[in-house]
């Protein structure tokens, strides 16, 4: 997953998890700060490599995750030393992922897809799914 957008934390989530009941003190808040870390270089790394990859000019941020104040940061100042715009919305409007859908309905939209209020209602209805 190294060249890719993707990316997991699976295995780290799962060792954080394991040591966590071993650990106290100084020992436990250099864990969180290690593992906050981690997953905040990854997810800066993968998102300036898409902006790149994909001639992005503008990085935007969304959803419960973008409430982290060190990922904000980092982010921010990444995108600067880049050459991306990075706008992101205050932590309070942040913690679902509504952003996100309303602007997949703002794509669907304006390619002049519609839908009707007698739709079904799926919650896990993938993406990738939206285009029939």
């Amino acid at each position: 997953m190294v060249d890719s957008e993707n990316f997991s934390f699976s295995g780290l989530k799962t060792a954080v998890r394991y040591l966590l009941p071993k650990l106290h003190g100084d020992f436990l808040a250099d864990l969180c700060a290690s593992f906050q870390q981690a997953v905040v270089e990854v997810l800066v790394r993968k998102t300036i490599a898409a902006a790149q990859k994909y001639d992005g000019d503008l990085v935007t941020m969304s959803g419960g995750v973008s409430c982290n104040a060190e990922l904000r940061r980092q982010l921010d100042d990444a995108c600067a030393g880049e050459g991306f715009e990075f706008k992101n919305a205050e932590p309070w409007l942040c913690t679902d992922n509504a952003a996100m859908i309303a602007f997949v309905a703002l794509l669907r939209l304006q390619a002049g897809f519609e839908s009707k209020l007698t739709e079904e209602i799926d919650p896990n209805l993938a993406l990738v799914q939206l285009n029939r």
